[in-house]
């Protein structure tokens, strides 16, 4: 990933530039943005009813992803205005409740689904949001199994335009745009099989919908491939030890869930169950689900942090590896809010980070909005 250009680096990227014209590649064309945990919220006191204040927060956010596009970029990020974007990508927590369990929390779940239906839309036809919106789910959505988002996903995903594939669960699903394949895989990516170490959270069959898309969809092409998932990589890019098998998630973790789902502390440390929320032994297999194609990059959010890291499948300092960006939260949590805008130049990928400074997010009179002074470019070839 670089943020300026020596002669050198001019005269590589001419040269991808021809072969990415070959490939059929986009020149400064294709834009996109990426957000992530807009926790939409129900009123605990009338679990029918959205919070007002999350409501407003999320609108707001709605509000500068529609009038973004044809504002000026400042000069020292490249100038120009900022391209509309073929669609918006939500990287999970979608919504706040459905990580808890009973009757308030799903009638909670229920209501902050719906509202997000309501405000964000589809296509861009049917909310507020004026462009298409491809979303995946996060540990706020549901971490243990089928609720109203994981079917109310199901079923958008069934209406989705365009897409290149979906996973027979109709939960995963990829699509192409000018060259570029982009795959949204969900919380995190694995198999769950009970003779390895099993993540805290379902997979939902991910990874064999990964590796069974790519052999199909990029095989030998070369062609640039983008990745969409909730939980961060780089904490659980550790040792695997695959001797130990798999355990009983509902012994270990649906029972202590009934208590505090985020405790670590499962009964007797059932073997099997990786006390993290992502297995190192699914980690370790998507990434060599990954090292015959070319990925651009990968996109996860959930550290309400931006992260900007480079993945070599095991280190945590890696120093060369896949580009990886933790989107910060664009809704709830902390003072300060921020999505990514995407968009390809040439046969480079550059992202830049826009910014809510303040506690009253995306509000043009009470607090900052602007751009992070730097920017981060990857190439697609």
């Amino acid at each position: 990933m670089t943020s300026g250009a020596t002669r050198r680096e001019f005269l590589q990227a001419t040269a991808r530039a021809g072969a990415g014209l070959a490939l059929g590649w986009p020149a400064d064309d294709l834009a996109f943005f990426v957000i992530s945990d807009t926790h939409m919220l129900a009123d605990t006191t009338s679990p029918g009813t959205i919070n007002a204040a999350r409501w407003a927060l999320n609108e707001r956010l709605v509000d500068v992803l529609n009038t973004l596009p044809g504002q000026a970029l400042p000069t020292a990020l490249g100038g120009g205005i900022v391209a509309p974007p073929r669609a918006v990508l939500h990287l999970g927590d979608i919504s706040d409740s459905g990580d808890r369990l009973g009757a308030l929390h799903e009638q909670m779940t229920a209501t902050e689904w719906a509202a997000h239906t309501r405000l964000y839309g589809l296509t861009g036809t049917e909310g507020k949001l004026r462009y298409p919106l491809y979303e995946v789910h996060g540990n706020h959505d549901t971490p243990r199994g089928e609720n109203v988002v994981i079917q109310g996903l199901k079923a958008r995903n069934a209406r989705r335009r365009g897409l290149t594939a979906m996973s027979s669960n109709g939960l995963h699903y990829s699509w192409d745009w000018d060259g570029i394949h982009f795959i949204a895989l969900g919380i995190v990516v694995g198999a769950n099989q009970e003779d390895l170490p099993i993540s805290r959270y379902g997979a939902y069959d991910s990874l064999a919908f990964l590796i069974e898309d790519l052999r199909t969809h990029v095989a030998d092409s070369g062609r640039p491939v983008i990745l969409l998932q909730h939980v961060d990589l780089q904490r659980y890019s550790v040792a695997c030890d695959d001797s130990v098998k798999g355990g009983s998630r509902v012994m270990c973790c649906e029972g202590m869930a009934r208590i505090a789902w985020h405790s670590k502390d499962c009964p007797k440390h059932a073997d099997g169950i990786s006390m993290s929320e992502w297995s190192a032994c699914d980690v370790r297999a998507y990434h060599r689900a990954l090292e015959p194609y070319n990925v651009a990059a990968i996109f996860h959010g959930h550290l309400h942090a931006r992260r900007t890291d480079v993945w070599d499948g095991l280190s945590v300092t890696a120093a060369s590896g896949i580009p990886v960006f933790g989107a910060k939260n664009a809704g709830a949590g902390g003072a300060n809010r921020a999505f990514f805008y995407c968009r390809v130049e040439g046969t480079d990928l550059v992202i830049r980070e826009y910014q809510s400074i303040g506690e009253e997010g995306w509000s043009r009179e009470r607090s900052e909005l602007r751009w992070e002074p730097r920017l981060w470019r990857v190439p697609l070839s």
